[in-house]
Formats: C-alpha cells, sequence, structure tokens
C-alpha cells in the first residue's frame, strides 16, 4: 500500500473537549491523569489552581477527547468553571462518593451547592455526566448512582442528557464506561 493511500485510510477523528468540575479532592486530576496514561494513579496527585488544559489528547471510539481540567475551590468556581464549560462539548462533574451528610456535613453541602451552580452555567443541550468517584473505598460505604440521583433530584435536571456513573479514577474501575457513555451522547 502506497504511502498515501495510508495516510488516506487512517481513521479520521472528532475533536471535542471535556472540561470536569466539581469540589475540591473529588478526583478531578486524578481522573484526567489516568485517561492519560491507562495506569493506576498511586501517586499523590496536585491540587489544581485555576484552571489547566490538558495536551495529551485521549482516542476512543473514533473520538480525540481534549480535556480541561479546574480547581474545586470556590475562588476558581466563580472565575473559570463558566469560561471552561464556555469551550466544553461534555462536562464531567466528579463527586467524592463517600462524602455523605452525617460523616462530612460541610462537603456535603458543598457538593451540593456547586452542582447547583453548575447546573445554571451548563447549557441543557451539553451532555452532562456525575462521575461517582472513589468506588474503590469500599470500607467508607460509596453512594451509588441511585443514592447521587436521591441527593440531585430535587435540583432543576430539566431535560439535559445526563447520567451518574461510578468509578475509581485511581485505578480506572468505571473510566471507560463514562467515556464510552460521553461519546455516544456528543453530537456528531
Amino acid at each position: 500500500m502506497s504511502l498515501i493511500r495510508k495516510l488516506f485510510d487512517r481513521q479520521k477523528f472528532q475533536q471535542a473537549t471535556i472540561t470536569l468540575i466539581g469540589p475540591p479532592k473529588a478526583g478531578k486530576t486524578t481522573f484526567v491523569r489516568y485517561i492519560e496514561t491507562g495506569k493506576p494513579v498511586l501517586e499523590e496527585t496536585h491540587t489544581t489552581l485555576g484552571i489547566e488544559i490538558r495536551r495529551n489528547k485521549v482516542e476512543i471510539d473514533g473520538w480525540k477527547l481534549a480535556a480541561i481540567d479546574t480547581g474545586g475551590q470556590q475562588l476558581y468556581q466563580q472565575t473559570f468553571w463558566e469560561l471552561a464549560v464556555q469551550q466544553a462539548n461534555a462536562v464531567i462533574f466528579v463527586v467524592d462518593s463517600t462524602v455523605r451528610e452525617d460523616n462530612n456535613p460541610e462537603l456535603y453541602s458543598l457538593t451540593k451547592e456547586q452542582f447547583s451552580y453548575a447546573l445554571d452555567i451548563i447549557p441543557e443541550n451539553i451532555p452532562l455526566l456525575i462521575l461517582l468517584n472513589k468506588q474503590d473505598l469500599k470500607d467508607m460505604n460509596p453512594m451509588s448512582p441511585k443514592e447521587a440521583f436521591d441527593i440531585f433530584k430535587n435540583l432543576p435536571l430539566h431535560n439535559r442528557t445526563l447520567a451518574y456513573v461510578p468509578c475509581s479514577a485511581k485505578y480506572g474501575e468505571g473510566v471507560e464506561d463514562a467515556l464510552r457513555w460521553l461519546v455516544e451522547k456528543l453530537p456528531t
């Protein structure tokens, strides 16, 4: 096969940008690091300050995905989340699924508050994945998708394309399911 034919026979990828938002220490950077390397993220990740546009694109099912990782602190929520969401074809809201009202009321309240804010800034036509991270912490009884739905059901979800996917960003469990759902929902 000639070189020119090889070039034209290559799979053509569609491009999309995913933005990750959510409370601090939920696992946004760990998720991005896992999808970039495909390997467990065993070392501690740094806290994202502000916004980080990742250069390594992830290829899945004919798509090349670029990631925008945002800081979860309230300071960055107001400053950078809206900017990052404006660049997105899909949004992942990362939740630490071990945080419950009875074991960490402050972070639980912050998570609900930030999710409510996210709904205000994410256009309804953008797919929204709620990633229930830290499922590997079985001894902390991580929440199920049903429990997360019950927590957020009173918020204005309207007619959004939305899913709750459990995962362990650290070990990669559920990550492929999350990405496959996203690319299925991206407009072509």
